[in-house]
């Protein structure tokens, strides 16, 4: 009975993870309800020569919706202080030509960093296409989860001398979330699953305790002294 109410709390813990991790489970993907939020991106260089990868920056990026447009605004900052010891914002916006096609704009004067197309191939949402940063290229931008996306800018690598290294650049960014934007499992799953453990582990730790079993031929009865 025991071994039974414990196999039957460790199925209710893993059902609990199963169906929590499933909610989001046939969604129609939708680029401006997963980008809205905050983002923590790392910058990386890496040389095409050696695949040597080098972290360069680190970034914050904030985005919101914008009801007024249908869109979406917001801005990026660099942990690096200027010569003033300030902090700059750089705003961004972003437009929609359809639910996950459109324009990433930046700067003041919105000028078009790429235009994105997200398709789904065969598994996570993907955009290509040209990059018109300060080093110009061809872009792949991949969704890999809910709270993660990453970016590959190939160089095109015009002017550059034949012996010089190609650089990839790579923007890595997760998600930075609060308390109250979690879900229930987020917050407290760990400590489900924690108890739930605990108190399956003290379970079978009684049932393999010896039973204490009655002496052969029944309660034996102190003779009196005579």
């Amino acid at each position: 009975e025991i071994m039974e109410s414990g196999r039957v709390m460790l199925l209710c813990v893993l059902g609990l993870g199963v169906a929590v991790s499933g909610q989001d489970a046939g969604k129609v993907f939708s680029f401006e309800k997963h980008l809205v939020g905050t983002w923590d991106v790392h910058q990386f260089m890496v040389a095409t020569s050696t695949s040597e990868m080098m972290p360069v920056s680190q970034s914050k990026y904030v985005f919101n919706s914008d009801p007024d447009t249908g869109g979406v605004v917001g801005y990026f900052m660099n942990n690096d202080e200027d010569e003033d010891g300030l902090v700059s914002k750089i705003p961004i916006s972003i437009d929609f030509d359809a639910a996950n096609t459109g324009n990433f704009k930046t700067g003041e004067d919105e000028e078009l960093l790429f235009s994105f197309y997200f398709q789904n191939f065969n598994g996570p949402e993907m955009s290509f296409g040209e990059w018109n940063g300060q080093n110009p290229g061809f872009y792949q931008f991949q969704i890999v989860s809910g709270d993660k996306f990453l970016i590959t800018v190939f160089p095109t690598d015009e002017g550059k001398d034949d012996d010089a290294d190609s650089e990839v650049i790579v923007y890595s960014a997760n998600r930075v979330r609060s308390a109250k934007d979690k879900t229930f499992f987020e917050k407290y799953g760990s400590t489900i699953m924690m108890v739930g453990g605990f108190m399956l582990f003290q379970r079978l730790k009684g049932d393999q305790r010896p039973a204490v079993t009655a002496p052969a031929g029944g309660p034996r009865v102190e003779e009196k002294v005579q």
